[in-house]
């Protein structure tokens, strides 16, 4: 009787293994569009009680009335003892398997796709007096996992792959939860860590270590308010964070952030700002202690560039995508975004994250700015100004708010030639109260020559600034002693387009007035004031300073007598410049030769080589602009002296001339006059105009010196090295390179 028993024990556990299977299988098959809308495949069931295994293998949920799959994997399963969990009360679950799960999320403003699947789920029967149901899970790993969201806000979908997850235990007991997480980011990058969360607490942590993630795939979001065709690099991130749903003071975090290779273009497709490398390290932000303590900062190789343009905009006005809204209480300009755009996101959360957390101790080991280069380009005057900082390198020492000061130090190359050296302190609880030095040497004034035409009314054609200065703010009032110092500062004869609101000085007096027997200006310009006062302004206490020195060294001529008499500081001349567009020798490029000359021919040994030093961009634009101004006008070459003068005399920006070039070049209102006459009249053609230019310069040199007894064989013309030409382009001209023969 006992084996009768036995075998018909075993067969209804063999039917429950192998045919209930089945017929669960089809019966969910068929009627999973009745229960939750949505048709349901299935492979297989098991449910086996001599292994204690049960499972599912290639289950696929599709959308509602569609073919796309809504959630799917290759097999889940799990061990467990289910009549001891009927006879005890107590669920326990071991091995759970899930391999190959994908889910494909989808939202429609406050809608997801399976909001209505959260609607099946009835009423909430919490607090009814029903008993809890004890239960725990040993033992959880998922593998291959994948997901796909798309939303309504984002650009477009997002995923990862290969999800790895465990878990050791989950229980009823317990209100705590720790999984390890390792997935592939869509479109670049890996991401891996561990998560905690607490519910009894209200606690969560974060232990995230992401790689390699591409910014590329966010660059639609950045096109919501910059022109920009282009966004590369990527990040490196570990961060070790835990908070509190409940609790706004438990945040705390500290990690490390790395970013590489980053590079941003303009609308036009030209780099705009790039990054070899930034780091940033965050020992501490804790909330509950009022601490912020970073690590160390370091940005190395940062370029970008700075246009700005006579109608007051400039390279960030034009390339932010910005909003103005006019409205009773003013104006108010904001970016042009979506809300839902990611880095306006990021924004909100940290400024959220400022308004609950004000630090009041906070310090960082270092910050540091190395290999940096920024490009200036000024279309505000007529004649463009362009400018080149470069070795460009911030450092500091350990800031914190309890030493009460922050030294830095700042150095960087002037248009590859001069250099600027700072140091400055501040008081980290106070950014109010500043000491600061600087040292400029070697800065080669006529690449201002833009300025001091526009400005001025006179171009600068030579002239080597050194400056020294200390600065002291504090309590809003400054104190500043500046001791500048410029040696053979000359400029060229008064030009007939400027500004059209300044006051012409007489320059060229001014600076013969000025100079010593040497060649020498020095200056000394104190500033005094306070800040705080609405009223006070610095400039004009400079301009005043200017203006007396020139008084005084008029009321003295005898120290312009003496300097022409004592040497005028040009005998020993490095190299000869011609006004733009000019190829005839003035007394100012003979006076050049004539100390050349008279050195070659006291010392026969030496011999010279012409380095040519002209800005053929600056070049080419202004032959370009003399061409169409002599169109405009109706003029021929040859120019009468009378026709000459009419051209110099015409404004680019005359508004019947401006006409003009809207007519020969339309759909270029961007550029500045000088550039839409090039693009009028042809590069190509620009270009061979000036070189023909540079030969008739190079012949009147030469033919020049033989007539001043120097053998032809003493002098060559030849391309100039990066070395010879660093900081020298501009104005045309040739830069002597003397040498010993042979």
């Amino acid at each position: 009787m006992v084996l009768v028993a036995g075998a018909v024990v075993l067969l209804l556990l063999g039917g429950v293994a192998f045919l209930l299977p089945y017929l669960l299988k089809r019966y969910i098959e068929q009627h999973s569009v009745a229960w939750i809308g949505r048709q349901v495949h299935i492979d297989r069931i098991v449910l086996n009680p001599f292994t204690l295994t049960y499972g599912v293998e290639g289950a696929e949920c599709l959308e509602p009335e569609g073919s796309e799959v809504f959630v799917s994997w290759r097999s889940i399963s799990v061990k467990a003892d289910l009549w001891s969990g009927f006879r005890e009360g107590r669920w326990r679950f071991r091995q759970l398997r899930i391999t190959d799960p994908y889910v494909h999320v989808v939202q429609k403003g406050d809608r997801f796709n399976f909001s209505d699947l959260l609607a099946l789920g009835g009423e909430d029967t919490a607090g009814t007096g029903a008993s809890a149901v004890l239960f725990s899970m040993e033992g959880i790993q998922l593998t291959g996992g994948r997901v796909r969201y798309a939303s309504d806000i984002l650009k477009a979908p997002i995923g990862i792959s290969g999800l790895m997850a465990n878990c050791t235990r989950i229980t009823s007991e317990s209100a705590r939860m720790d999984f390890d997480l390792h997935f592939t980011i869509d479109g670049g990058g890996e991401a891996g860590g561990r998560f905690m969360i607490d519910t009894d607490r209200s606690r969560y942590a974060v232990h995230a270590d992401i790689r390699s993630f591409a910014l590329a795939p966010l660059l639609p979001y950045l096109q919501d308010f910059l022109h920009t065709t282009a966004l590369r690099g990527d990040l490196d991130l570990a961060l070790d964070l835990e908070d509190s749903w409940a609790d706004t003071a438990a945040f705390a975090a500290k990690g490390s952030l790395v970013l590489n290779q980053l590079a941003i273009t303009d609308g036009a497709g030209n780099s705009l700002i790039g990054l070899q490398q930034g780091r940033l390290v965050l020992d501490t932000l804790n909330a509950r202690d009022q601490l912020f303590k970073l690590g160390h900062l370091r940005m190395d190789g940062f370029s970008t560039r700075y246009q700005q343009w006579a109608d007051g905009s400039n390279t960030w006005s034009k390339g932010l995508k910005l909003d103005t809204t006019t409205t009773a209480e003013g104006t108010t300009t904001t970016l042009d975004a979506e809300p839902g755009n990611i880095f306006l996101l990021l924004a909100d959360y940290i400024r959220m994250l400022g308004q609950e957390f004000v630090a009041n101790q906070y310090s960082a080991d270092s910050l540091s700015v190395v290999n940096a280069s920024i490009a200036f380009e000024d279309f505000t005057p007529e004649q463009p100004v362009r400018f080149r900082l470069d070795q460009l390198a911030i450092r500091s020492s350990r800031i914190s708010t309890a030493t009460g000061t922050a030294d830095f130090t700042l150095s960087t190359r002037l248009n590859e030639r001069g250099s600027l050296n700072s140091t400055f302190r501040f008081d980290p609880k106070d950014f109010h109260n500043v000491v600061a030095d600087a040292t400029v040497k070697d800065l080669y004034l006529p690449h201002l020559d833009g300025y001091s035409r526009w400005y001025a009314a006179h171009p600068l054609t030579s002239g080597i600034l050194r400056y020294t200065g200390t600065t002291s703010i504090q309590q809003g009032r400054i104190d500043s002693r500046n001791h500048l110092s410029v040696d053979n500062l000359r400029f060229g004869k008064q030009t007939a387009v400027h500004d059209s609101g300044i006051y012409v000085l007489p320059l060229r007096l001014g600076t013969a007035l000025l100079r010593d027997v040497h060649g020498m200006i020095d200056l000394d310009i104190p500033v005094k004031g306070d800040l705080n006062d609405p009223e006070f302004k610095p400039w004009p206490i400079v301009w005043q300073v200017l203006k007396n020195l020139v008084v005084k060294a008029a009321a003295a001529p005898v120290r312009l007598v003496g300097g022409m008499l004592g040497g005028n500081g040009e005998g020993g001349a490095q190299e000869v410049r011609f006004p733009s567009l000019a190829t005839a020798l003035d007394k100012d490029q003979r006076r050049a030769l004539d100390a050349l000359a008279a050195l070659l021919k006291e010392k026969a040994e030496l011999r010279v080589a012409m380095v040519p030093l002209v800005d053929l961009q600056q070049e080419t634009e202004n032959w370009a602009a003399r061409e169409m101004k002599q169109a405009y006008l109706g003029l021929q070459t040859p120019l009468t002296t009378t026709d000459s003068l009419r051209v110099e005399e015409l404004s680019l920006r005359d508004s019947s001339f401006t006409a003009f070039l809207d007519a020969k070049v339309p759909s270029t209102g961007g550029a500045s006059e000088r550039e839409r006459c090039l693009l009028a009249v042809g590069a190509e053609a620009a270009r061979q105009a000036v070189g023909a230019l540079e030969e008739h310069r190079q012949q009147a040199v030469r033919a020049y010196l033989v007539r001043a007894g120097v053998p032809e064989d003493r002098m060559t013309f030849r391309p100039g090295t990066v070395e010879e030409l660093a900081g020298h382009a501009g104005a045309p001209g040739f830069r002597f390179v003397v040498d010993v023969a042979g």
